[in-house]
């Protein structure tokens, strides 16, 4: 394209951050400055997307609209024409090229001079980078990466309170391996949220800005191979086709699916080369990011990868952080190492001032003064002497730094505290700065420079301002570009240390405060449109400050069901509970009634994830929710709140009221003819049933579940249309193979649970796989397989401590107690399933303990320990009396005999009439709840007791008739006992006979 003679040059000049058309001043956005700069510096060259993408948005991800956006705005402000191009031309699919006249800045130099001295006045001078007293710990973080270099992964956390330093230690190492040999560097941030985060926001981040820089095709190969559901999240690395092909690879992707997926990719990338992936601010971390930092660091395949992690110890330890149990699992198995930074110590400050100030004249008691006014603190120390200099206390006219001050007026005239300091340095800003900055700390840590216009300010005005703050690194610093759903995009800032915003915001009057945050709600609400739930949390917390109460407690309840549909579980708890406690503020009315009543369905759910179905907090919420409902006449969603308070009566073995809630379950069914609620009902009726001891009642219920199932319908939180905690596609296959199996069926028992683990491997529900795979664990130990079950609770352990399910930890002490007993430590095993079951009984739980007593009273037994061991048995038979949990009475009367005899020890005439007795109510009850299987393992008990007291042919037709409807079932422990001693029994009756 040919421009004509009369079209005015542009001309940048990159000292002032300004652009010219002629000798007009162009307004423009900071990052529409940067692109232009970009295209007139490659005068009638192609510039591709990425190029443009890069120089404007090195450090965020955006997409094509972003751009589309920035180059309309740049033709606006240039005069310029998409159809008749004078200066930006589109090369079609490929980028842009400039195609207009360039002036150099040179001839305007004056100009520039004399606009730059229209700055705002007042503005603190940036220190250098300099890092002090750090010497030790350099070295430690060069000797991990050598080691990393060498093939052995490496953790390492730097940790230290506010202001400490940790990003500029991390930042000086990351400059000095730089500097050597090649090396592949992922920087992601964590930052301060609202609710529930998005997943792995930091490592999305680090990808991203990996794909913006050299070595970008290696990254996308690997990803490509290794991690496509990662790739699918990254749209800005790849073509519309590219990106369309790796969306259609990646659907119904699963969280493990991206675990395992991210682990092999960061694996191959540090074989490539050595790779260093930082994560700052963990302390504000997603639990999905901790996780995966965590099994990298725990994996064993070598490879060249050096994770560096920062954070606050002081706000994992206030909250009981999920990072702060991670920390201490690491560390115990020597997979981190930790690095925590202590206050610059005195010979530190003087060295400071000596590298900043190289040729100073300072007084020796200078360096004392200094470090005893800021305590050391790196963050404090350096605005200290920012503001020495600002009030031209330290001269460095001459180039010899002076102090013009004596020492004394040092110590008396600067601020005591650090937040002393950074309210001089608002006081020295612009009134324009100060307000713009308000609103941005009401906002958040980051924000989107467009938010200024909830107050008022123009969005032009207020993105010029953020930008000019941030090159001056006056509070701010840029963070990338924000696109909104409306089409706004403007610049994103994070405020510089978190001490800033506290300050700034707690300069606001109380009442303009209140406007701020609802003007600031508004304002996000509008823009997000439809797509507000997913910023519900901010939004939630923007409304309670504003006293908007009503959309508060909308939002924190739509928060709640975004953490508890995400695994958010102890996000979505926090989130129920401030949302039940804004409903305070509201008047009384049955609206209010009826949103109490779905926010404590919503908690009880989330307690049940994170506490167990015996936590009392389950009971209060479900029984509130119950008499919400009642009193606002609502049916449909009474299922869930009965469904939640029979699953707690019956864990807390208050079954005679379980029985009652299962039986309004089915009737309120019957009247709705809801199939979700028929499976609900079937399902919960089943298992009262199966604990009860009504074996053949439970599998009648349970099948009728089966038929109603349907995975993609009645899973967790889709279209169920109520809250429920667990599929009830994975209990109804669970509880009705080991009714199965009790009852005999082990063919069919055996192929659903295989079902079941299928069906659950298949769900996006962490609680429903954990909640299999307990059941699977209770099968196969029923079957006496300690290969299987090792293999399940090492399944389990990793959802239970991922999730934080403490219910499942707890049953999983017990599983994993009888391992090690079986294993050979006996007493061992015997410590940690008593410990095991005291902390399941703490927590009210009752339902399977006579299972679990059962298993401590046979290991007990066969130690010696016989004591305990019927001490356990009195045990689960007072609580099966108690509690009506009457399905394990037969195994515990077998078990009873069997402690007699050992008791009793050989030739013990009485104690083998005692035990006799003891098998005889075993084989009782389980031939009248049908439990062959259990009336099996009574027989083979009892007829090794009359095989030894020379009744072999009794102690024959006894096993023959029990063995015989089993005879088809396929060949588990139990059943070879029996068919062993079968044979034996009938090998002696031959020998027998033929010394007759």
């Amino acid at each position: 394209m040919v421009t004509s003679r009369e079209t005015p040059a542009v001309r940048i000049d990159s000292r002032t951050g300004w652009a010219w058309c002629g000798d007009r001043r162009l307004d423009l956005a900071p990052k529409a400055f940067a692109v232009l700069r970009h295209l007139v510096e490659r005068p009638l060259h192609l510039v591709t997307k990425d190029d443009l993408f890069a120089a404007g948005w090195s450090d965020a991800i955006v997409g094509e609209a972003t751009l589309t956006s920035c180059i309309r705005d740049l033709r606006k402000a240039l005069g310029d024409s998409s159809r008749a191009p004078r200066y930006i031309e589109t090369v079609h699919r490929r980028g842009f090229r400039f195609i207009g006249p360039v002036a150099t800045a040179d001839t305007h130099d004056r100009v520039a001079v004399a606009e730059a001295t229209t700055a705002p006045l007042g503005v603190l001078p940036i220190a250098p980078p300099t890092l002090v007293g750090r010497d030790g710990d350099l070295a430690q973080l060069r000797a991990e990466y050598a080691t990393a270099t060498a093939g052995r992964r490496r953790l390492v956390f730097v940790t230290g309170e506010a202001g400490i330093g940790k990003t500029a230690l991390v930042e000086a190492f990351l400059e000095q391996i730089a500097t050597g040999h090649p090396v592949r560097i992922g920087r992601g941030q964590c930052l301060e949220h609202y609710g529930a985060s998005e997943p792995y926001l930091p490592i999305l981040e680090a990808l991203g800005r990996m794909g913006r820089e050299p070595g970008r095709e290696a990254l996308l190969r690997v990803l490509t191979r290794y991690a496509p559901t990662w790739l699918a999240q990254l749209p800005a690395l790849l073509g519309d086709d590219e990106l369309a092909s790796v969306q259609r690879r990646t659907q119904g992707t699963t969280r493990e699916r991206m675990l395992r997926e991210l682990i092999e990719a960061c694996d191959a990338l540090g074989a490539e080369t050595p790779f260093v992936l930082l994560l700052e601010d963990l302390h504000w971390s997603d639990v999905e990011t901790i996780d995966l930092v965590t099994m990298l660091a725990r994996r064993r395949d070598p490879t060249r990868l050096l994770i560096l992690a920062t954070y606050r110890a002081a706000e994992i330890a206030a909250e009981s952080h999920r990072l702060e149990f991670a920390v201490e699992d690491l560390r115990v198995h020597g997979a981190c190492h930790q690095i925590t930074l202590d206050f610059l110590d005195a010979a530190a400050v003087g060295e400071y001032l000596d590298r900043r100030f190289p040729s100073a004249a300072f007084p020796s008691e200078l360096t004392a003064v200094l470090h005893a006014n800021t305590g050391g603190n790196p963050l404090f120390l350096v605005n200290v002497v920012d503001e020495l200099a600002a009030q031209r206390h330290i001269d460095t006219t001459g180039g010899r730094a002076t102090l013009t001050i004596p020492v004394a007026r040092v110590a008396a005239e600067v601020p005591r505290t650090l937040r002393q300091m950074v309210e001089r340095q608002i006081d020295r800003l612009s009134l324009r700065e100060q307000t713009v900055l308000a609103v941005a700390s009401v906002a958040g840590a980051e924000f989107s420079a467009a938010i200024a216009t909830a107050d008022g300010i123009d969005a032009g005005d207020a993105e010029r301002c953020c930008e000019d703050l941030a090159r001056r690194g006056c509070f701010l610093r840029a963070a990338g570009a924000a696109e909104w759903p409306d089409g706004t995009v403007a610049g994103r800032y994070a405020f510089i240390h978190a001490l800033y915003r506290d300050v700034l915001a707690g300069r606001i009057p109380a009442g303009h405060r209140v406007g701020l945050h609802l003007r600031v709600g508004d304002r996000l609400e509008r823009a997000h449109g439809a797509s507000a739930p997913d910023i519900a949390g901010e939004l939630a917390m923007h409304f309670a400050h504003g006293r908007d109460f009503d959309r508060a407690v909308r939002y924190r309840r739509t928060a709640a069901e975004t953490a508890l549909r995400h695994h958010g579980y102890r996000e979505a708890v926090h989130h129920a509970r401030q949302a039940l406690q804004l409903l305070g503020a509201l008047p009384a009315s049955a609206a209010r009634a009826h949103d109490e009543m779905r926010i404590q369905t919503l908690l009880g759910a989330a307690v049940i994830a994170t506490s167990g179905w015996a936590a009392p907090e389950v009971a209060e919420a479900y029984e509130r929710a119950r008499t919400l409902a009642a009193a606002t006449g609502v049916t449909p969603e009474l299922f869930p709140i009965l469904l939640g308070l029979c699953a707690f009566y019956l864990m807390r073995g208050e079954l005679a009221v379980a029985d009652e809630m299962a039986g309004r379950l089915l009737g309120l069914a019957e009247a709705t003819s809801d199939p979700a609620a028929s499976l609900g009902a079937h399902n919960t009726a089943g298992m009262v049933a199966m604990y009860r001891g009504d074996y053949a009642g439970a599998i009648r219920h349970l099948e009728r579940s089966k038929v109603i199932y349907d995975a993609e319908r009645h899973a967790p939180n889709r279209a169920s249309g109520f809250t429920i905690d667990h599929d009830p596609g994975v209990s109804c296959a669970a509880h009705e193979a080991l009714a199965l199996l009790v009852l005999g069926q082990t063919d069919r028992a055996t192929v659903r649970m295989r079902e079941c683990l299928a069906g659950a491997d298949t769900l996006d529900h962490p609680l429903s796989v954990a909640m299999a795979y307990n059941f699977a664990a209770i099968f196969y130990q029923l079957l006496r397989d300690p290969t299987v079950v090792q293999e399940l609770e090492d399944v389990r352990l990793a959802y239970s401590q991922k999730h934080d399910f403490e219910l499942f930890l707890m049953l999983g002490e017990i599983y994993r107690g009888w391992l090690v007993a079986e294993g050979g430590r006996g007493d061992e095993g015997v410590e940690r399933i008593q410990h095991g079951l005291a902390v399941y009984q703490a927590i009210g739980a009752e339902l399977g303990r006579p299972t679990f007593l059962g298993i401590l009273a046979d290991v007990c037994n066969r130690l010696g320990r016989h004591e305990e061991a019927r001490a356990a048995v009195a045990t689960a038979f007072e609580l099966a009396e108690r509690s009506g949990l009457h399905y394990w009475d037969a195994e515990l009367h077998r078990l009873s005999g069997r402690i007699t005899l050992a008791e009793a020890g050989a030739g013990g005439d009485a104690g083998a009439r005692k035990a006799e007795r003891s098998f005889h109510e075993a084989l009782a009850i389980a031939h009248r709840q049908e439990a062959r299987f259990l009336e099996l393992r009574a027989a083979i008990d009892l007829a090794r007791l009359w095989r030894d007291r020379g009744k072999q042919r009794e102690a024959r037709t006894l096993l023959s008739e029990r063995l015989a409807p089993l005879a088809a079932s396929r060949d588990v422990p139990d059943l070879r006992d029996a068919r062993t001693l079968l044979e034996e029994l009938g090998t002696r009756r031959s020998r027998k006979s033929d010394v007759s």
